[in-house]
């Protein structure tokens, strides 16, 4: 039986139900087959946001007067239903996205966990009381909403960013205008129909779906909106911040940016567990992840026995459609992305670059698939060492000790994620110590992450302002009171 007819699942009829954009039409289309349309719906335009805010407005209204412990059986609800179907959801997001469907159901079900996590916090998602120097007088502090935020989201992880943005978001009582990538929607619209149906009020989610230079423009000037968390390409990030400025209103701003991230194999670092990390950092999720690791910094002693063993294991990796079996790694997201691998593919032979390992020539499928490449003899000045690819593109630099193998973990200008192979401790936290990362992986692959600890870059790769997931996240969508009681 052809994987397609296993759900019963009518994406267009979940278009129509949550977007009503009045803008061009857009086909939402399978990365893996290009033929298939998943679902045709109008994108939104700056005129449809202002409608979409004022719905918000609404929505806020209602429930920011529901108490925290009273949202937090309808967030933990929805985290339910979404375990639920998470077969289904899985599918879609394979369809519209491109990743296996074992990657897609980790996402699924990690997204629901954040909607649970999120629901049980909302209990606990009050003030404190601090002693005061006056014997008549106690201190309270009280944790209130914003009002309206607004989340812009990319493609490569289509449900767990929306999510662990809009959880937290509604925990604290806020209403959210939510736009995801157009490519990507409609993973989106599943989670918001859990949600409607675990009981969230009307207008208190609410999907646009359009161009970031305008409809993403719209949302960011809105005099209205009290504060915005925004994933995605540091130039778009930095368009935002510059955008910010010119408001009357001080809004928040939560930025989750780009990366550039490498791993260091050390001398004492076990071969066979350094390549396995490595290539799974590298070519999971199709290097399609800020926390992707395109870079190894190996040390000269172990250079030679460490190649082998790389070259050994991306060998066994499968490149082929999500919804095939055994297959580690699909298409990239859309012809943009696969353009853009390719060219930096190009980019490293010219630059000087040896290619050791590409597996492009074996790929026979329609769409829009790039296997891994492995490049030796990178230096630190040629492009697929400093800019981000996005791509199945891994860079091989070799160093001479451990201080010029951080120098070149830290000689880019992202700081989002780092790694270390080693049985050293000393070397492990001098590396903790000495890299400019905000998350350090010791002997674990860079991708992936945990929903009950921060999460936010250092440098070019986030505002370092306010973290994302755990309870941390809580901070940024909530405003604190202090109170002074006399007695």
């Amino acid at each position: 039986m052809p994987i397609l007819t296993i759900f019963n699942m009518d994406y267009q009829t979940l278009a129509d139900k949550y977007l009503r954009g009045s803008g061009d039409y857009y086909e939402d289309r399978n990365p893996a087959s290009l033929d298939q349309v998943l679902a045709k719906f109008r994108l939104s335009t700056p005129e449809d946001v202002v409608g979409v805010i004022e719905n918000a407005k609404k929505g806020f209204h209602v429930w920011s007067s529901v108490t925290p412990p009273k949202r937090g059986p309808v967030l933990m609800k929805a985290g339910e239903l979404m375990e639920n179907i998470a077969q289904e959801m899985a599918l879609l997001l394979t369809l519209e996205e491109g990743k296996t469907l074992a990657d897609s159901l980790a996402e699924v079900l990690r997204s629901a966990n954040l909607f649970k996590f999120y629901g049980a916090l909302a209990f606990k998602n009050g003030g404190i009381t601090l002693p005061s120097a006056d014997s008549s007088t106690r201190i309270i502090t009280v944790k209130e909403p914003l009002g309206i935020v607004a989340a812009i989201t990319p493609w490569n992880f289509p449900l767990a960013i929306p999510a662990w943005k809009t959880a937290p978001a509604l925990a604290a009582g806020n209403s959210v205008v939510l736009k995801p990538a157009s490519k990507t929607p409609l993973i989106v619209l599943m989670m918001l129909d859990a949600l409607v149906q675990a009981g969230l009020p009307e207008g208190v989610l609410n999907v646009v779906v359009g161009p970031g230079g305008r409809v993403g423009d719209a949302i960011t000037a809105s005099e209205d909106v009290a504060a915005l968390s925004f994933t995605g390409s540091t130039a778009t990030g930095e368009h935002i911040y510059t955008m910010l400025g010119d408001k009357k209103r001080m809004t928040r701003l939560q930025l989750e940016l780009g990366g550039k991230n490498a791993i260091y194999v050390d001398r004492t670092a076990d071969l066979a567990l350094a390549a396995d990390l490595v290539v799974k950092s590298a070519f999971g999720l199709t290097g399609q992840s800020c926390t992707a690791a395109s870079r190894v910094i190996v040390n000269r002693e172990i250079e030679e026995p460490f190649r082998v063993r790389l070259i050994e294991r991306v060998k066994r990796w499968k490149v082929g459609p999500g919804t095939a079996q055994d297959v580690n790694m699909g298409p990239l997201a859309d012809e943009s992305q696969y353009k853009k691998t390719l060219d930096y593919n190009e980019s490293g032979r010219l630059e000087g670059a040896k290619l050791i390992y590409s597996a492009e020539s074996g790929i026979k499928e329609k769409g829009y698939f790039v296997g891994p490449s492995i490049f030796e003899q990178v230096t630190k000045d040629m492009r697929i060492f400093q800019e981000e690819i996005f791509g199945p593109v891994l860079s091989l630099t070799t160093s001479e000790s451990d201080d010029e193998a951080i120098d070149l973990v830290n000689g880019v200008v992202y700081g989002h994620t780092a790694g270390i192979v080693s049985k050293d401790h000393y070397t492990i936290n001098r590396f903790i110590d000495s890299v400019e990362a905000g998350v350090i992986k010791v002997n674990k692959p860079t991708v992936g992450l945990e929903l009950q600890a921060p999460f936010g870059g250092f440098k070019r790769s986030g505002a370092t302002t306010w973290k994302e997931m755990g309870e941390e996240a809580l901070e940024f969508y909530s405003r604190e009171k202090t109170v002074y009681l006399g007695y």
